[in-house]
This record gives C-alpha cells, sequence and structure tokens, in this order.
C-alpha cells in the first residue's frame, strides 16, 4: 500500500514520559500553570549569590513559590517554560512527558508500533488451536536445568514472538532484521501544539471490599501528576507497509505464512478487535466495581471506535497508565486454559494467589477530585488527499 497519513486524536488523557521526574524544587505552581524553573534566570534577575541559593534549597521546607514571593519575582519572569495545571501538585512529583528538542511534545512512532504489534500477535494467538496456546503456556512457565523460571522482560518473545512474528533466518542473524512487523513504518507524529499538554493528576484505584477506592498505604498515597495530552488534542502521522517483503523471493525466504501477511496487512482490523474487546471488558469491570463515570467513559469510547472503523481508520491504547492487559497477550493465549493462566500468575507473582480478580488496580486520571477517564486512549484516521 502507499503510505497513509492518519491523523490521530486523543480520545481520554495521554501520557508518554521521558523518564523525567519533576519535583518540587524543580517548579512552582501559581494561577493554574506550573513553571519551571531556569535557575540561570533566578540568579540573574535575583542577583543571588549562587552558594547562598543552593544552600537555600537543600534547607528542609523551601519552595519557590515563598522564596521568589519575599523577592516580588513572578514566577513567568524566572521559569523556561510553563504548562497549564488545574491543580497545585505540592510535594507530590510530575511525570514529564516525551518532547523533541525544540520542547514540543510528540508522539513516537516506536510507541504506536508497538501497540500494534500487540494487535497483531493477539489476532495471530487467538487464531491458534488451543493446544498450540497450551504448549506456549506451558513453555512460558517451563524452568531451566538450574530451575529458575523464564525472565520476564523475554518470555514473550522466547515464546510466541519467535514462531509467530520471526521468519526463517540464519543462525546468529539479527532478530529484527527477520521480523514480521519490518514491513511496517510508522512516522513520529508531527509537534502537538504545547498548549495541548496539560499536568493533571492520576491516581492508582484498588479494589476493597469488591469497590475500586483510591490506593493508601499508611499515610502513603499512590497518586502522581503527569503532562498529558488533552482529549481532543490532534496531530498527524504516516504509514506504510513495505509490500516487498510481503511477495515473491523475499516472502519466500523470510517463510511467512498467508496468515501473518493477511494480518499485518489488515492492521487495523486487528487494532480495532483488541481495542473494542478491551473497551467492553474495562466498561463491565468499572461498572461492576463503583465507578459507573469511567465505565460511561468506556461506552462513550465504543461509539466512538464505530465512527473511526466506518472510515478505515483504528484505535490504539498506548502509553502510560494504561494497564497490564493493554499491554499483554495473556488472556487470549490462556483462554480456556485455567491451570495454565494460573501457573503463569503464580510464575511470576501476577496478583495475590487465589484471587479471584486480576489485576484489581486501574490508574485512572482525575478532573478536579473525581476520576472522570482512562489514560492513553487514541483514534487514528485516515486523511483523504485533496481533502
Amino acid at each position: 500500500m502507499a503510505t497513509q497519513t492518519y491523523r490521530l486524536e486523543i480520545l481520554s488523557p495521554t501520557h508518554i514520559g521521558s523518564g523525567q521526574e519533576y519535583s518540587a524544587l524543580d517548579g512552582v505552581f501559581q494561577n493554574g500553570h506550573w513553571y519551571l524553573i531556569d535557575l540561570n534566570k533566578v540568579v540573574e534577575r535575583s542577583k543571588e549569590d549562587p552558594t547562598n541559593l543552593a544552600n537555600a534549597m537543600m534547607q528542609p521546607g523551601f519552595n519557590w513559590a515563598s522564596w521568589l514571593q519575599k523577592r516580588n519575582i513572578p514566577p513567568a519572569e524566572v521559569a523556561a517554560h510553563s504548562v497549564a495545571c488545574p491543580q497545585n501538585p505540592g510535594s507530590t512529583k510530575i511525570r514529564a512527558c516525551i518532547r523533541d528538542p525544540f520542547w514540543r511534545p510528540y508522539i513516537p512512532g516506536s510507541t504506536l508500533k508497538g501497540a500494534i504489534r500487540t494487535a497483531i500477535l493477539e489476532e495471530l494467538v487467538t487464531a491458534e488451536s488451543p493446544q498450540r496456546r497450551q504448549q506456549w503456556a506451558r513453555q512460558a512457565v517451563r524452568r531451566n536445568q538450574e530451575g529458575k523460571s523464564p525472565d520476564r522482560r523475554y518470555v514473550a518473545r522466547n515464546t510466541i514472538e519467535r514462531e509467530l512474528l520471526i521468519g526463517k533466518m540464519p543462525n546468529r542473524a539479527n532478530e529484527s532484521n527477520y521480523d514480521l512487523l519490518r514491513a511496517l513504518h510508522v512516522s513520529d507524529s508531527e509537534p502537538v501544539d504545547a498548549k495541548q499538554v496539560q499536568i493533571g493528576l492520576t491516581w492508582v484505584h484498588t479494589l476493597r471490599n469488591n469497590q475500586l477506592v483510591p490506593k493508601r498505604v499508611g499515610q502513603e498515597e499512590y497518586k502522581m501528576f503527569v503532562e498529558w495530552l488533552r482529549v481532543g488534542a490532534q496531530t498527524r502521522l504516516t504509514i506504510r507497509i513495505d509490500e516487498r517483503l510481503l511477495q515473491g523471493d523475499y516472502l519466500q525466504q523470510l517463510g511467512f505464512g498467508k496468515a501473518q501477511v493477511e494480518t499485518l496487512r489488515d492492521f487495523t482490523v486487528a487494532c480495532n478487535e483488541r481495542a473494542a474487546a478491551l473497551m467492553e471488558h474495562e466498561a463491565a469491570f468499572y461498572e461492576d466495581h463503583g465507578l459507573p463515570a469511567i465505565a460511561r467513559f468506556y461506552q462513550t469510547l465504543l461509539d466512538r471506535l464505530q465512527q473511526v472503523e466506518r472510515v478505515g481508520g483504528f484505535v490504539l491504547n498506548i502509553g502510560w497508565g494504561g494497564g497490564w492487559e493493554t499491554k499483554t497477550v495473556t488472556n487470549p493465549l490462556t483462554e480456556g486454559l485455567d491451570e495454565e493462566y494460573e501457573r503463569i500468575r503464580q510464575t511470576y507473582n501476577l496478583g495475590r494467589r487465589g484471587a479471584d480478580v486480576f489485576p484489581k488496580t486501574r490508574r485512572v486520571a482525575y478532573q478536579g477530585d473525581q476520576p472522570f477517564a482512562p489514560l492513553g486512549w487514541i483514534a487514528l484516521i485516515p486523511e483523504v488527499e485533496g481533502r
């Protein structure tokens, strides 16, 4: 297929992290914005001796709001950047979103491709016989000669991925050169308008007495502020399938079968089937466990999914906070295989032994003091040339 341009739309708050976290020493909140402090600007504006400033910052209870107010310095005058922030993060850390060298947020193609890869893998796993899936599930927990369980970081790669997504290759060859997804090229998105980034509150909810409640252990609250892309934010990107690798001599050398090739070509179908299944499952989960607002959000997402499908688009869950089920194919792998599912859970410490529900936690986005949405849902809608 020719290169297709997609309009990417944010359907629920979406955070793709840079790996950086900001503390209270990094910035200050004022009037609905959080300002990232530039120390060089602080020194220049305040005429403070750098050593004295460093000593002040090391003192317990230091905060920029008080320090700047005493010197009549508006935060905007000493900030590198500012981000909309409806509520004060206080001492809670802030996860930074990924940005380009010009500090413009974007969505990496690798993030999108990873989500597409999971959908394709799930489609291929689901099509296999129960006997084949049972073989993979048992292989996933098989101990080596030293009695050690497989490394959980590579268990999927060493079982189902190597069989379903890696073609025939010479010994010691680089697997990535023989990967089915090498034929799928996903670009980084265009920069997103920086005004579409907001610092919002996320909170882990956990089941207590069969009800989802904010997770607290002692004095610790399992919440965090993150830079997320707002609902409705848009950008563009391109996706291309390299047909040369899916036909003729190349395909013969790689050894991929008809099902693998067709699933890759129809990746949007696999993505939408996976999205629908996840949305239906999560809507029921939230309805059953006392968060009807999130259940209603998922029902709205299901309606939006149908609209996107009708115009040839697809829906993904990406980034941080989407939850365990959005990142794995364990449930389709073990469908109807209760014994194997329990062995996988026990081997990799997935939840408490004997627990009826796993996972029992969800991370949700807050609006004010109320949970209002899951994280990470996006739509990709094909653009028609000339429109």
